[in-house]
């Protein structure tokens, strides 16, 4: 997964990205993060069958806007699966049609 990182910092804290299929398969769950334990699990299979690595991207997306809002103390707002699906999808948007110009 070249577009999933190992981890990332938020603040000073370190998160850290793992795969963890058969954790996470056991609550039928493709994603899941703990900014108390400075943590995104993703899966990259459900139900037994291979899950393609774009919907893992869009997880790994989802997750890390939970964990950024947990870190900002917007729980309320973590919480609400709408809002963070969607600016998640816009997250992953603009970073996927980044452009850059060298100086």
């Amino acid at each position: 997964m070249s577009k999933i990182p190992n981890s990332f910092k938020l603040f000073s804290t370190t998160i850290e990205v793992k795969f963890d299929s058969a954790r996470l398969s056991f609550g039928s769950k493709l994603g899941d993060c703990s900014f108390i334990d400075n943590l995104i699990t993703l899966s990259n299979s459900y139900k037994g069958e291979e899950i393609n690595e774009s919907a893992i991207i869009d997880t790994f997306y989802h997750e890390k806007v939970h964990v950024i809002l947990d870190a900002m103390g917007e729980h309320e707002i973590s919480q609400n699966e709408k809002f963070v699906e969607v600016f998640s999808r816009l997250l992953r948007q603009s970073d996927d049609t980044s452009t850059f110009k060298l100086k």
